[in-house]
């Protein structure tokens, strides 16, 4: 086969094939799912009809069975009637009628009553006591000149509520909303002047079977009658009894032709529904049952999902095994194409791969399984000054001394002992007999039958770079120191200007309240209260800028009363306690006692306090207490604290809220700094050989206390002590403080505070 010739491939077995047929496969796959999916409606559409038509002819026969019990009730009665009149003289006697009515009613619980009615209206016996004597229009019962039969829906609930109106007891139907009652007519005699037996049936009943048969089912069903009157239907008819649908399709196109049937069309409440009919034998009523088209697009829709789903998957499976039949097929026509190609040009690849190596900026060496150079290429030549000529068949011990030539040979034997590439570092000698820091590979080579038969060796010069990495590691180290002392200056100047700048906004805020009558001096503290705001902002965003990389500073310690240091902090936050509405509570200057003596940094500890404080004012609810006190924890320690009755902290969060940028989650509301201060009092507190810890009080807040070794007595005033830093003791784990004497928290700070 000559270069680039197309390669023997059967034509079925074309790459191109292979996806047309994938396509031809899915294709007949959506279409299948099509087909299936429109079957199935057909078919849910078909079983609506059925049941239907089931439910239809199950409730006409309950209808039929019921009609049926009131004729042969009826027709009892009426034969008892007329042997209790033969056997008497008296024709319009009553009496004995009223209670064979009740008991023929007591097993027919659809009726509400059964009543012989006399030729002028008037109820003459009633198993509902409340119809007698009542006078009712006959043709109310029975329209035009009928004398048996059904009559239509009548409002009332029984014959009484039927009662012409000025008769004494009569009741209007209308005092009885929604009650409805079906009268049948059963005549005692023939002719118009004959006495009627008159039942009323309850509709409600007929609506009861209908709910109980369908039960949680879509279908509604309805008895109608054959003019369109509602008689009774199921809760989902939203017709109400007594109204009519006369243009509904069972009336004006099916009755009275067809007695039954079903068809698709608009239903009792006009929406498009699957209905059945079916017609009572013996009385002018019609049963349909409807079920509407929502419902059975949802059980389409549904089998849509199931379809989607299935034709998704089988069209992912054979989209799948399409691609890998075509990734198959275009893998072979590709590495039959390639090795059509590689047989035409092997000679050019060898001569291109010998031109590769002499070219390549990388110098390179083969050698074989003795050690003897066999090839080098010119970048091999350049860096070691040495032609080809002159080390080909030579090995690297007569070229070098023994010294330099040792290492490497070691290397290259255990390439080839291993069969695996060696990678090393090691100095050679260049042209000018100068050390050069290289990267080696060696790498070993086989030959036809397997066995390794030499070494490929590659070096790279790296001496440049590790030059370059020491300047960088110099540079980078000093860069680190600069941004260390950076970092420090920053976290410290910007959090101490914070509290202070606190400060200079409250008494600006409190100025522009009490000079409100003064518009020039307002302007000042607005001015004031402006700036303050701006450099704020400023500290802010150069405290977000550092991230306490560096040590807090130098803390010098010095025998100290820190009684006078921790009042300082107190009076200075006072004014800002007060304009948030707080009170401050502190121990007693009469009785805190001879002074609290430590070896402490008096700046610093001043500052541990200022951060616990400024942290209670601002999340503490206004209007709450702050106590701040101090003393001798009776085991050789002193203990700040600081008691709060803010929102407390998550007990999980009891330590973390000394780490940097940490803050409680039920304070991180943006009203208070990056998570900085805490931190810096921890160190603070570690450089004094003393601690810091918070908890949540019983009653509710935060308590930050802080505890620092006390030295054993008041230390001697001379130049000496007051001049060097005294050694500070460990401390000792100690419970909390009995705190001095509490000012009440209403009282007032004096001023010697």
């Amino acid at each position: 086969m000559t270069p680039g010739a197309q390669p023997d491939v059967p034509l079925w077995l074309h790459s191109r094939l292979v996806l047309a047929g994938a396509g031809l496969l899915a294709a007949a796959l959506a279409v299948a799912a099509l087909a299936f999916l429109t079957y199935q409606r057909g078919e849910f559409q078909a079983a609506a009809l059925d049941r239907n038509e089931l439910y239809a002819r199950v409730l006409e026969d309950q209808t039929n069975l019921t009609l049926n019990g009131v004729e042969v009730a009826l027709a009892a009665v009426a034969e008892s009637v007329q042997l209790q009149r033969a056997g008497r003289d008296v024709v319009g006697d009553a009496s004995p009628v009223a209670p064979l009515l009740q008991q023929s009613l007591q097993t027919l619980p659809f009726l509400r009553s059964i009543s012989l009615v006399d030729a002028q209206g008037r109820v003459q016996a009633s198993s509902n006591p409340a119809n007698l004597g009542r006078l009712i229009a006959r043709q109310q019962l029975l329209a035009g000149n009928r004398t048996a039969g059904m009559g239509p829906l009548l409002p009332g609930r029984d014959l009484a509520d039927l009662a012409q109106p000025g008769v004494a007891g009569a009741t209007a139907a209308a005092s009885i909303p929604g009650a409805s009652l079906l009268p049948l007519v059963r005549p005692l005699a023939a002719g118009p002047q004959s006495d009627w037996l008159v039942a009323a049936i309850n509709p409600d009943y007929f609506a009861n079977q209908h709910e109980l048969l369908l039960g949680d089912s879509p279908q509604r069903a309805a008895l109608l009658t054959t003019d369109g009157q509602l008689v009774a239907a199921s809760a989902g008819i939203r017709l109400a009894a007594g109204d009519k649908v006369p243009e509904h399709r069972v009336f004006s196109q099916s009755l009275p032709a067809k007695e039954q049937g079903d068809f698709i069309g608009p239903g009792l409440d006009g929406q498009v529904s699957y209905t059945a009919f079916r017609t009572a034998r013996r009385q002018p009523l019609v049963v349909v049952v409807e079920t509407p088209q929502a419902a059975v697009s949802e059980q389409v829709q549904a089998m849509a999902l199931k379809v989607a789903a299935g034709a998704a998957a089988m069209l992912l499976v054979v989209g799948v095994l399409g691609s890998l039949a075509w990734r198959s097929v275009r893998g072979r026509e590709a590495a039959q194409g390639d090795l059509a190609t590689a047989r035409g040009s092997l000679a050019a690849q060898d001569a291109f791969t010998d031109r590769l190596f002499q070219v390549s900026p990388i110098p390179m060496v083969v050698k074989n399984s003795d050690g003897r150079f066999v090839r080098v290429n010119k970048a091999w030549s350049d860096l070691t000054g040495m032609a080809s000529e002159q080390v080909v068949g030579l090995n690297l011990g007569r070229l070098y001394p023994v010294q330099l030539a040792a290492p490497h040979e070691v290397q290259e034997q255990m390439a080839m002992v291993s069969g695996q590439p060696v990678n090393y570092e090691e100095q050679i000698l260049d042209g000018d007999g100068l050390p050069r820091d290289v990267m080696i590979r060696v790498m070993p080579y086989t030959d036809a039958a397997g066995a390794v038969a030499g070494v490929i060796i590659c070096l790279t010069d790296v001496s440049e770079f590790r030059e370059a990495a020491q300047r960088t590691l110099e540079g980078r180290e000093a860069a680190e120191r600069a941004n260390a002392a950076k970092s420090e200056f920053l976290a410290n100047i910007s959090h101490e200007l914070r509290t202070p700048l606190q400060s200079i906004l409250g008494f600006s805020e409190l100025g522009g309240l009490r000079s409100r009558t003064d518009v020039r001096l307002q302007g000042m503290f607005g001015d004031i209260h402006g700036a303050g705001q701006r450099m704020l902002a400023l500290v802010n965003n150069l405290l977000d800028l550092s991230r306490l990389e560096s040590p807090v500073g130098e803390v010098g310690l010095l025998p100290i009363d820190i009684t006078p240091g921790l009042r300082a902090v107190v009076r200075e936050l006072w004014q800002m306690a007060q304009a948030r509405g707080l009170r401050l509570s502190v121990p007693d200057e009469d009785n805190a006692g001879t002074g609290l003596w430590a070896a402490a940094d008096d700046i610093r500890l001043q500052q541990v306090l200022r951060n616990v404080l400024a942290n209670a004012i601002r999340f503490a609810p206004a209007g709450s207490d702050i106590a701040v006190t101090w003393g001798h924890d009776g085991l050789g320690g002193l203990c700040v604290q600081v008691r709060d009755h803010g929102p407390g902290i998550p007990a999980g969060e009891l330590e973390a809220v000394f780490e940097s940028f940490v803050q409680s989650s039920r304070t991180k509301d943006g009203s208070g700094g990056t998570g900085l201060g805490l931190a810096i009092c921890r160190k603070i507190m570690t450089a004094h050989r003393g601690q810091i810890s918070a908890s949540n009080h019983p009653a509710g807040g935060a308590v930050f206390e802080f505890r620092l070794p006390a030295l054993a007595s008041r230390p001697d005033p001379g130049p000496q002590a007051a001049s060097q830093p005294v050694p500070t003791p460990t401390p000792t784990p100690t419970p909390a403080p009995t705190p001095a004497q509490v000012r009440p928290a209403d009282a007032t700070l004096p001023t010697s505070l």
